[in-house]
């Protein structure tokens, strides 16, 4: 006789079979007679789509990948991706949310391009955040937590002596973790996302700004004498060593910033709402097509006088090349939806334009 020794776990009845087997796993265990026998394990939940298109996209964002002047355009997302447009739809409005991306008045996705005013203010608040992650960092970091904090000062040294192509993003890598791991050293859960958040804007600002300044992310001696001071438990210098690290930062930036005139309008600015040039009123709303539409209606309406007007933008979302190539490539066979997604420009702008060139 064989004495079987069963485990009984719970799993969900599931009506499709393959949804069963790709949700649940088999696991083997052995009775005190050697039997085998199977039980089903639940799997660890995976990301969504939605997730997996908001981390993928944010990661690009930060590394540099997509130019400030490149247009998002969903289509081309999600066959870069290879996924669906909703998640991607979902994803850019997150981005939005958390300022990483930003429209302009025609409605176009872009990388957002803070203004120096924006990047002053922005590590005023990093300034009063960081002195008290540092005050409890010296209190309540572990020794497991300096260590890694020491570890982090070495490879920065190392970095620094070499000529890697990529050295400055990983240095930018290390500058983060450094801060971060300082955040949670200081058992205060509310600190760490607040410079999370306020991380990814410093990382955006950084990436767009050093490009061709490796001489402003020379930063290890000030990281040292932060490191210093929370290992020799130092709240005064430690606090006081973390206010000239990132004043030397805004200052550095602030002199980019002038050197090569990269002061462009703030996000703020560039959202103002849009005024009647008739009446000064802001009680406006879209009126159909710039100008393109059967009634002749204009960009906007005023709600207060009634009139019609152009908006202020006066850029082209296309230029004179992109058009000419889009009917070349009607011409040569490719279809409206086809040129679509091949350059991004909208099916019924391409139908308009092959018109106007027949006509």
């Amino acid at each position: 006789m064989y004495s079987y020794k069963t485990e009984t776990l719970a799993a969900p009845s599931f009506p499709n079979p393959k949804v069963a087997s790709a949700t649940l796993r088999e696991r083997k265990f052995k009775t005190q007679n050697g039997m085998t026998l199977m039980s089903l394990q639940r799997l660890p939940p995976r990301k969504t789509l939605y997730e997996q298109a908001y981390l993928t996209l944010r990661s690009a964002i930060l590394a540099g990948e997509i130019d400030i002047q490149e247009r998002l355009i969903e289509t081309q997302l999600a066959e870069r991706f290879q996924m669906s447009r909703t998640p991607i739809r979902e994803a850019i409005r997150r981005l939005q949310q958390e300022k990483l991306l930003t429209s302009d008045s025609n409605g176009g996705i872009y990388v957002t391009k803070p203004a120096l005013h924006d990047a002053i203010k922005l590590y005023d608040c990093r300034i009063a955040l960081e002195q008290l992650a540092v005050m409890g960092a010296c209190e309540h970091a572990t020794n497991a937590q300096l260590q890694d904090l020491e570890q982090i000062v070495v490879q920065s040294a190392n970095l620094e002596k070499q000529t890697e192509e990529n050295r400055k993003n990983r240095l930018l890598d290390l500058n983060f973790r450094f801060h971060r791991l300082i955040a949670q050293s200081s058992d205060n859960p509310w600190l760490v996302p607040l410079l999370e958040q306020l991380s990814s804007q410093t990382r955006l600002l950084r990436i767009q700004t050093l490009s061709d300044t490796p001489d402003v992310i020379k930063i290890h001696a000030e990281h040292c004498q932060i490191y210093e001071a929370i290992a020799n438990r130092d709240a005064e210098t430690a606090v006081q060593s973390i206010t000239v690290h990132l004043k030397a930062s805004q200052q550095r930036i602030t002199h980019i910033f002038q050197q090569y005139e990269l002061t462009v309008p703030s996000q703020t600015e560039a959202l103002l709402p849009i005024q009647c040039p008739h009446c000064q009123s802001e009680a406006v709303n879209r009126n159909g097509r710039r100008g393109s539409n059967q009634n002749h209606k204009q960009n906007y309406v005023c709600r207060n006088c009634g009139r019609q007007f152009l908006s202020t933008y006066e850029n082209h979302r296309y230029s004179p090349e992109m058009r000419e190539h889009c009917i070349a490539l009607h011409r040569n066979g490719s279809g409206f939806r086809e040129i679509e997604r091949m350059t991004g420009v909208n099916h019924n702008t391409v139908i308009r334009w092959v018109k106007a060139a027949q006509s």
